[in-house]
């Protein structure tokens, strides 16, 4: 009897190639598009630049049609609101920056694969994402990056619990970009050229204050804008507008070398300051997606404070609760609460968490 392996297919070439691999490795492979938006709401041609809009969901149904497999659609719409879109409106108007990506991964898309996985009575499931799963030294499955380093997308599965890497496959992750391609142009497949998705599946243009403002109502609460000592500089039409780090948009108000340090959500304040300002030597973080960080205390690692930064060297200094402090070999520009911190030892993903609070590169957290 064949393995049966339940691919998720976004309509993007990479989950494509992923169920072309799987069946050519003699998988019975059936193939699963979760819609999670309502994308007739969005004004833009569907299928440029998101994920799973209504073109993406024919694109994974011709790949499916052409490979010969199953395909099913299944309706994730309100879990992913309430999971996913909530939680990045809730983050705004709390003044953190969210990765609703890493809260879709989390909590949506390898849950909803799980569950439906057992409906369908599937030894497997799989994903297109560029990562690898490798035992480690008592045996257990650990994420690790994937041999392409600038397609990595382990800082994206930081969430994804243990009991369900066992079932878990990432066919795409011990190739390139290039070879990915170039196997969707051996099948035949429709997304062989279809470009990256980049973008907020569920936002237009990258315009998040846009969506915020007419998807969820949600209206400017003007406040103040003042330097670490609490002098006025000016005000602000909201908190929503700005992030650690942000510069642009302070020029209109005469503050062009003053940078957002933090934002106070219970006073509706922006705290702006010089460039050096921004820096800390630290963070603390969750620890709730952590297997075991007391085994990782002081030892060498390194950190993505961001899907794009660079590995930072970093150790685990404390474990407080269910919260863990970390310190920079060196000071660290704009870490920003809300955002992610994921960890690695060297190629291993170890865990990660939300950065819930800076520790400022002179004085105590």
């Amino acid at each position: 009897m064949k393995k049966r392996v339940l691919v998720a297919m976004s309509g993007g070439v990479d989950s494509s190639v992923a169920a072309y691999l799987l069946k050519r490795e003699d998988y019975e492979v059936i193939g699963i598009t979760f819609q999670l938006y309502d994308y007739s709401r969005l004004n833009r041609k569907e299928g440029k630049g998101g994920c799973c809009s209504i073109e993406d969901v024919d694109d994974a149904k011709l790949v499916a049609d052409k490979l010969g497999i199953r395909h099913y659609l299944v309706n994730s719409r309100e879990s992913f609101r309430k999971r996913v879109i909530d939680y990045f409106v809730e983050s705004y108007k709390k003044g953190l920056t969210p990765n609703p990506c890493i809260a879709c991964n989390t909590f949506i898309k390898f849950d909803e694969l799980s569950d439906q996985a057992k409906v369908l009575e599937a030894d497997y499931f799989a994903t297109g994402h560029y990562a690898q799963l490798l035992p480690d030294e008592d045996g257990n499955l650990r994420i690790e990056r994937a041999l392409d380093p600038d397609k990595d997308q382990s800082y994206f599965l930081m969430g994804v619990q243990q009991d369900k890497l066992n079932k878990l496959l990432f066919p795409c992750g011990k190739y390139t970009k290039n070879q990915i391609r170039e196997f969707a142009e051996e099948a035949g497949l429709c997304t062989s050229h279809k470009t990256d998705s980049m973008e907020i599946c569920f936002v237009t243009n990258n315009d998040y204050k846009r969506f915020l403002k007419e998807e969820y109502r949600l209206q400017d609460q003007p406040g103040e804008i003042v330097d670490e000592n609490g002098n006025f500089l000016g005000r602000h039409q909201g908190i929503h507008h700005f992030t650690i780090g942000q510069r642009k948009g302070l020029g209109a108000l005469g503050l062009d070398a003053h940078y957002v340090l933090r934002v106070e959500a219970d006073s509706k304040r922006v705290v702006v300051g010089s460039q050096t300002q921004l820096y800390s030597k630290g963070m603390l973080i969750e620890s709730n997606y952590f297997k075991d960080p007391e085994s990782y205390l002081e030892k060498k690692l390194t950190v993505k404070i961001r899907s794009r930064s660079a590995d930072i060297p970093v150790r685990l200094k404390q474990i407080r609760g269910e919260k863990v402090l970390a310190e920079f070999e060196e000071p660290q520009r704009a870490v920003t609460p809300g955002q992610f911190a994921v960890f690695y030892e060297e190629q291993k993903l170890i865990g990660g968490g939300a950065i819930l609070q800076v520790v400022p590169e002179s004085g105590s957290e």
